[in-house]
This record gives structure tokens, sequence and C-alpha cells, in this order.
């Protein structure tokens, strides 16, 4: 275990390996990257956690409104997304995933991305 302050070392992501995407329940699940602020990459945790396990490790609170879906690193790359352990001095668990990447560099993620991004995954869980 790392000591307080730093960093987890990166894993090697299996395509077995199950993903957390922490949302809030009667809310859409965020799809797309919020440009305006600059992102390059949608967060996920790794491995199956409830929707509470999620909202502490995002949030650092305990809402009774949240919400988790799942997925595998398979079904992400298989959609051509990248997927990698992204370790945070908050968040051990944090996964990033970039959009596919061509010869000029990542691929905008535009509403046909963000329609393949939500078909990897399966059921929704609301604590």
């Amino acid at each position: 275990m790392p000591s307080k302050g730093s960093v987890a070392a990166v894993q090697d992501l299996s395509d077995d390996l199950e993903l957390t995407q922490f949302g809030e329940e009667g809310e859409e699940f965020r799809n797309a990257l919020r440009v305006e602020r600059g992102e390059i990459e949608m967060s996920l945790i790794l491995g199956r956690q409830t929707p509470m396990a999620a909202a502490l490790l995002v949030t650092k609170t305990a809402p009774p409104w949240a919400a988790a879906r799942y997925t595998t690193v398979g079904q992400l790359r298989k959609a051509d997304f990248d997927v990698q352990h992204s370790p945070t001095r908050g968040n051990a668990l944090h996964v990033s995933v970039f959009p596919p990447s061509d010869a000029q560099g990542l691929k905008e993620w535009d509403q046909a991305m963000a329609s393949s991004f939500d078909q990897c995954f399966t059921c929704a869980e609301e604590d």
C-alpha cells in the first residue's frame, strides 16, 4: 500500500477486469468529455464497486443518490477506446478512458462516440 500522499503503482489492465462509472440516481451517466473543462479522458473506477463505494471515491461523501454502471476493459477496447490505469493521490483505483486515436491524434468525442461508450456498459445500480 502506498504511503499517504503518494500515488499507487500503475497496473496493466486485463480485458476481463470490471470497471465502474459513478453517477447520480435519476440522471444520465456521463458519456462525453466536458471539453469546456479541458477534459481529454473519461474517468472510471477499477473493479466492480457499489454505488456508495464509487461515490466515496469520487465525491468523498456518501450521497443517497449514488448510482453506478459497469463495463469491462475488454468491452471498451473492442470499441477502440484506450483504457489505462491512472491512479491519483486521492484515488488509487482511477482509470482513464481516452478516445480512439489516428495519425492526427485523438479523435473528436462526438455523439457517435458517446453512443459507442454507452453501449459498452451493462446494468446500472442504485444504492
